[in-house]
């Protein structure tokens, strides 16, 4: 594509001229020839700082925020949020796919994969095909990819639509975090139908305080159009002041007779939930394997989006049926040795309480449940002590050990964690597979493990390094 033709519609200061693009990229080691090289500031690195490298490397043209560049053979285009012009140029080079697809976006601090497994179910047994894009990765009819975000940046996003429309895949299922709609990620997709989840602390490093996390959220629904869809859990209370700041159709669903979806009648065990649910006079039965109150309510979110979506009752009731695990998601290991270990991706205050709450309330009293989990690092420290007291609160005993600490000190996450424990039933294990190990041996036939914090990922940060680590393996692989 032309480069001037790339940056139509956007605020520029510079002279582009009319010279192809075949690229786009924000990252100096991704360039190629033929690249425009976009400059954007991460976390920890600048890329206007890389800008001549990228050069090197054959970039054609650079999109920067305006600071002074000096002796470059191609043209710079100046722009204001270089993040937000790049998700404008993304969509424009791959020739927005997402207004030709249905688009599902699920945001909210907890729930979002599981409602987003649900949705690809029902869709799969209604006969379309989909896509997903999460936490788990980024998956087709064929496969599954690694994304390494749980909504990747702009570029990868429109790549990953293009992919999904030339393959023939119209149907695209999205989690869509708060750092997403703060930075510009998916300014330019086409969402369809947005569930709201709920919103409970989380993400405060980066976003400061609850309001500006709330504020983050609200942008997926303030940019819907009138002709879209929004599904609000009316559970949460911020879903009224979303519900005031959108232009689309309203869709509600939670536990009170006043959502237009909610149960009239369920239970729940350690086998699953079942539910008669409401839907503006339309009865639609739930039987599910899944467990939990909130898992109740994200089958509601995901129930609600499939109706926005005209999929017929018996298609949404089969389809949730079939679904006997959402992946790291209170998944169950298969044990050589005694007792019962689950494995969850709860990373937050609100997870902790529902999640050991939860096997709490549905255990027999003579079970005893031990707690494994740590914090990451370079995150969110003030959650650190607020966790620990759930689950000092809730279990028997807590292992407290390494969780992605990134470059932070572990004596410093650990020293945080246990500022929040008031008595002395826990015990610290550095490494986390021997953490598993040393909690499993003390494990008989009443002892549920719960480990936290990691669900499916196959890997640990420690440092700049990504290390191989499986909780569900570590776990399999126990043998006494």
């Amino acid at each position: 594509m032309k480069l001037t033709d790339l940056i139509d519609n956007i605020q520029f200061k510079g002279n582009p001229d009319n010279r192809q693009i075949l690229n786009i990229t924000y990252d100096s080691r991704k360039v190629r020839a033929g690249t425009l090289f976009v400059a954007i500031k991460g976390i920890n690195s600048d890329g206007h700082d890389y800008i001549l490298e990228a050069v090197r490397n054959g970039a054609v043209a650079i999109l920067s925020n305006g600071r002074s560049l000096h002796g470059l053979e191609v043209p710079v285009i100046q722009v204001r949020n270089p993040r937000e012009s790049m998700s404008q140029i993304a969509a424009n080079f791959y020739h927005h796919p997402s207004r030709s697809m249905t688009i599902v976006g699920v945001t909210g601090t907890n729930g979002k994969t599981t409602v987003t497994q649900l949705m690809k179910a029902i869709l799969t047994e209604h006969g379309i095909p989909c896509g997903t894009l999460g936490t788990l990765g980024f998956t087709t009819p064929t496969g599954m990819h690694s994304t390494g975000f749980t909504t990747p940046e702009s570029v990868e996003i429109q790549q990953i639509l293009n992919t999904l429309k030339t393959g023939g895949i119209e149907h695209l299922i999205m989690e869509i975090s708060s750092h997403a709609l703060a930075l510009h990620r998916v300014d330019d997709v086409d969402v369809d139908v947005a569930v709201f989840t709920n919103l409970t602390p989380e993400h405060l490093d980066f976003h400061n305080d609850m309001e500006q996390y709330f504020q983050a959220k609200r942008k997926l629904f303030q940019r819907l159009a009138a002709g879209k869809t929004a599904i609000l859990n009316l559970d949460d209370p911020v879903s009224e002041k979303i519900r005031l700041s959108t232009r689309a159709k309203v869709l509600t669903y939670g536990y009170g007779a006043e959502a237009d979806l909610h149960p009239v009648d369920w239970r729940a065990t350690l086998d699953g939930i079942r539910a008669d649910l409401d839907f503006l006079g339309l009865k639609i039965e739930i039987d599910s394997r899944l467990i939990g109150d909130f898992n109740l309510q994200n089958i509601m979110a995901a129930v609600a989006a499939a109706a926005a979506l005209d999929i017929p009752v018996g298609i949404i009731e089969n389809a949730i049926r079939k679904v006997n695990t959402i992946p790291g998601r209170l998944e169950t290991v298969n044990l050589q040795v005694p007792g019962k270990v689950i494995v969850d991706y709860a990373h937050t205050p609100d997870a902790y309480e529902k999640v050991i709450s939860l096997v709490r309330n549905l255990s027999s009293k003579d079970k005893k449940i031990i707690t494994l989990f740590g914090c990451g690092g370079d995150r969110d420290q003030s959650k650190r002590p607020i966790m620990a007291g759930i689950a000092e609160r809730l279990s028997d005993f807590v292992y407290v050990t390494s969780d992605n600490p990134r470059t932070e000190e572990l004596d410093k996450i650990f020293k945080q964690i246990i500022s929040g424990f008031k008595g002395h039933d826990y015990r610290l294990v550095r490494d986390r597979a021997e953490a598993i190990n040393t909690a499993m041996r003390k494990m008989d036939e009443n002892t549920i493990l719960l480990i936290l914090g990691k669900g499916r990922d196959d890997y640990e940060l420690v440092g700049h390094e990504k290390r191989p680590h499986s909780d569900i393996k570590t776990a399999e692989r126990f043998t006494g």
